[in-house]
């Protein structure tokens, strides 16, 4: 396995949306554009999937250095867009595929929605 693909992390994520459909999704875009702008490098990319009939929310989140996503939770914390996003959707269930940092792995157990972690790559690559 390639030495990229060692080095990527992917969060996957469900969400509970707890706001009407049109407001996630203008909150929502408004965070991912500020991201888009503003964020770290290594954020390779963030998809939110959604339905306006259902209240489940997924998200696939990838990084390219795992060493750099707590840079990115310290970044967007302070952000009025993810507070605002803290408003219209909350964590249900994460997974993470890739080895976080130490200081990742307990920044995520305090949300207490991690089910599940593959932490050891086996084969993959990155184009």
């Amino acid at each position: 396995m390639e030495q990229a693909a060692r080095e990527r992390i992917t969060l996957v994520e469900v969400l509970e949306r707890t706001a009407p459909y049109d407001v996630f999704t203008s909150t929502i875009q408004a965070a991912v554009r500020r991201l888009e702008t503003e964020g770290v490098s290594s954020l390779l990319s963030i998809q939110f999937h959604a339905r306006p009939e259902d209240t489940e929310v997924g998200a696939v989140i990838t990084f390219a250095d795992s060493r750099r996503v707590m840079e990115h939770i310290r970044m967007i914390s302070g952000w009025p867009e993810f507070k605002a996003l803290l408003g219209v959707a909350r964590p249900v269930d994460v997974r993470v595929y890739g080895r976080l940092g130490e200081e990742a792995q307990a920044w995520l157990r305090t949300m207490n929605v991690v089910s599940k972690v593959f932490e050891s790559p086996v084969a993959g690559f990155v184009r």
